[in-house]
């Protein structure tokens, strides 16, 4: 794993920070990254993996694939179409009909990266309070893991509030940034048990 980046901040205010703020990541599994916390390359420090750069198409902003295609063959009959519609919304300026989104994308298999996320989830079961990993370990074994959303995961934040309070502010920051991670993980976990694969797009 990566050294872990600590990044101070007011974890006092992290959980309600992210309910309103944040990026978030998209695909097989979903949720948000904690705010001041939590890095949108967080998935490599689960797994050795390089994440595959996401484009665009500029005026339909359909997802481009520019290895393939030189426009977006679902939305214009030609390229010549595409420029004009590019040009009318003033996105064409530099002459090219795609742009890099805001994200990165991540394609995990099973075969390839359970067994070493496996192995990396136990590490941080060592270092994450027993307290923490037992709220875990309750989750029922639903496709609500899959998005965060559900509010599968809200039994361990006043586990960690609890903890926070009795740490200081750079231990503090540390348990966040490890519970963070073990969450994504989690996600992932169970996504490449039951399905296979997991794909991930990645606000940044």
């Amino acid at each position: 794993m990566k050294r872990i980046k600590l990044i101070l901040c007011d974890i006092s205010l992290v959980h309600n920070i992210n309910s309103t703020m944040g990026r978030f990541y998209s695909g097989d599994i979903e949720g948000k990254f904690w705010f001041g916390v939590q890095d949108s390359d967080d998935i490599e420090n689960l797994v050795n993996i390089t994440p595959n750069t996401e484009y665009a198409w500029k005026a339909c902003h359909c997802f481009a694939e520019i290895d393939c295609d030189v426009y977006c063959k679902t939305c214009y009959e030609t390229k010549e179409e595409h420029i004009n519609d590019a040009v009318e919304q003033g996105e064409y300026d530099d002459s090219c009909l795609y742009y890099e989104e805001c994200s990165h994308g991540y394609c995990l298999d099973k075969e390839t990266h359970y067994q070493e996320l496996l192995d990396n989830m136990n590490e941080l079961k060592t270092i994450i309070p027993d307290e923490i990993i037992q709220t875990f370990d309750k989750i029922e074994q639903t496709d609500d893991i899959l998005n965060a959303f559900t509010g599968v995961f809200d039994k361990y934040l006043p586990v960690i509030n609890e903890k926070n309070e009795e740490e200081n502010r750079e231990e503090r920051q540390k348990i966040n940034v490890l519970v963070a991670r073990y969450t994504l993980g989690y996600q992932i976990e169970y996504c490449l048990r039951t399905t296979g694969s997991c794909n991930v797009n990645c606000e940044y």
